[in-house]
């Protein structure tokens, strides 16, 4: 009964703040106060080895605003998927600034700050708790593992999902409220349209679902999450056709001995590094060495798995309904990244967007439970409200000052290759494409070396061409004859 009573009185302490998170003025504030964070990667320019050039800077489909070359967008894949709606906003754009990167970069700002406020309306639908749902809307609009989709340009495909897909969200739960068959068409239209920013979507049944198993109360409403089922297998199939005709998996990558004897143990510590960048996203980086496991006998695969097995029993087990919602909430998310079919990245910063929501409202819940707890009794009401407010404040705070340093990196690819380069020094793309950019500003020495590391890393024909092209330019310049300066006149 003790523990019941302190709970409640907590509960009625942050009544303030509940209240004060239910004003729309602090929609605005979330919404201007995200902005203002990436306010300066409007200055920032393109990358167009990386993902910028065949996206923007060298995609003859952006470069006319026509029906014809619209028509061309909406009835083909792109690069192994189907996601028009990206291509057609970068040709929106192109028609309005042409290859100004400001522009650009200005809209991936205000879509992320569109979807932090998505983010506290969606919460406080599914949570009931004001403070809680702007708590962690604002640890989404600030954390430093975002910054990858908001200052690479290319990631607009997140950005423009996530708006159409967290819409979807809200407009099917309040079809649950009201019964009408309006907003059930208007959330699968959103859906549709989520799909058709990028594939990551497709999971969002599986939401719809554990909301109405865990969160709804009438169990038998899972059933309407079948017609957002259909729509994910056709995009599914779509999807790996495209991926097949392009030739995008790698040979052999779905071969079971591949797939047990090296990517799936691989993925098991992976899973916990997830967790580490969120908690302490201290050496972000857009390339991470990954160390290959080839048996789930090895020690680093086996400890994964038996902490992941306690994990899941612990929440499952003991955890409250919203707890186990948030919690498979951030697994759910994380599927799409998980190499269930194996593709080139084991993990990456940009793949935590929509999982890190359900990690965000989860460390809020255990904020509340300490603050409630009797080890925390002895306080006054009034004290562990103040810690509780200036704890999360001082973490927002870290963490939108960190994402603030991290967009630095994504200002050129000077300094985005630079730093990949030095965080992951053992891989093959941040050396070469280092060394390009280097023999691009006449740094040719640098450049040099940085070939020769790329060559002992994964020898290619590519970097010996590269090497040998270098060593031409450098063998002229050697021998360029000296022009004596030229003596001031006075």
């Amino acid at each position: 009964m003790k523990r019941h009573g302190t709970r409640n009185a907590v509960a009625e302490s942050g009544a303030g703040i509940a209240d004060w998170a239910r004003h729309p003025l602090s929609l605005f504030l979330l919404f201007l106060g995200s902005l203002l964070l990436y306010a300066k990667t409007t200055t920032f320019g393109f990358l167009p080895m990386w993902d910028d050039g065949f996206y923007v800077v060298h995609n003859p489909q952006i470069q006319q605003f026509s029906p014809a070359n619209l028509a061309e967008i909406l009835g083909s894949t792109f690069k192994g998927s189907y996601h028009p709606l990206p291509l057609l906003s970068y040709a929106l754009e192109h028609a309005l600034w042409g290859l100004a990167p400001g522009g650009y970069h200005a809209t991936n700002a205000l879509l992320h700050a569109f979807n932090s406020c998505l983010v506290s309306l969606l919460l406080v639908r599914l949570t009931g708790r004001p403070g809680l749902s702007l708590f962690a809307a604002i640890l989404f609009a600030v954390h430093p593992v975002n910054v990858e989709n908001v200052a690479w340009v290319s990631e607009r495909k997140t950005l423009l999902a996530g708006a159409f897909g967290l819409a979807s969200l809200l407009v099917y739960l309040r079809h649950l409220e009201t019964g009408r068959r309006r907003d059930y068409a208007g959330a699968l239209a959103l859906y549709l349209l989520a799909l058709s920013s990028k594939a990551t979507f497709v999971v969002l049944p599986l939401v719809l679902l554990l909301h109405a198993l865990l969160l709804d109360g009438v169990r038998r409403r899972w059933r309407r999450s079948l017609p957002f089922f259909a729509a994910t297998a056709v995009v599914l199939a779509v999807t790996i056709r495209a991926f097949a005709a392009e030739s995008l998996f790698e040979a052999g990558s779905l071969r079971p001995s591949t797939l047990l004897g090296s990517v799936y143990p691989t993925m098991l510590p992976v899973f916990w590094k997830y967790l580490g960048l969120l908690a302490f996203p201290a050496e972000l980086s857009g390339f991470y060495e990954t160390s290959l496991h080839h048996s789930f006998a090895s020690l680093p695969v086996l400890a994964s798995l038996l902490g992941w097995i306690a994990v899941f029993a612990l929440v499952l087990l003991r955890g409250s309904s919203q707890v186990r919602f948030w919690f498979l909430w951030y697994w759910v998310w994380l599927l799409p990244a998980s190499n269930l079919i194996p593709g080139l990245v084991y993990y990456a910063d940009r793949y935590l967007y929509f999982p890190g929501i359900g990690a965000y409202v989860l460390l809020g819940m255990a904020g509340r439970w300490l603050a409630g707890s009797d080890f925390a009794a002895r306080w006054s009401l009034a004290r562990r409200r103040r810690v509780l407010v200036a704890v999360g404040a001082a973490l927002a705070a870290a963490y939108a000052g960190v994402a603030f340093l991290r967009m630095e990196v994504w200002r050129d690819e000077l300094a985005f290759w630079e730093d990949a380069a030095r965080k992951s020094p053992g891989m093959y793309k941040p050396r070469l494409n280092l060394g390009v950019v280097y023999e691009s500003e006449g740094r040719l020495a640098e450049a040099e070396r940085e070939y020769l590391a790329a060559e002992q890393i994964f020898p290619n024909p590519n970097v010996r061409e590269n090497l040998q092209i270098l060593r031409a330019r450098m063998a002229v310049r050697e021998s360029r004859p000296q022009v004596p300066k030229r003596e001031a006149q006075d």
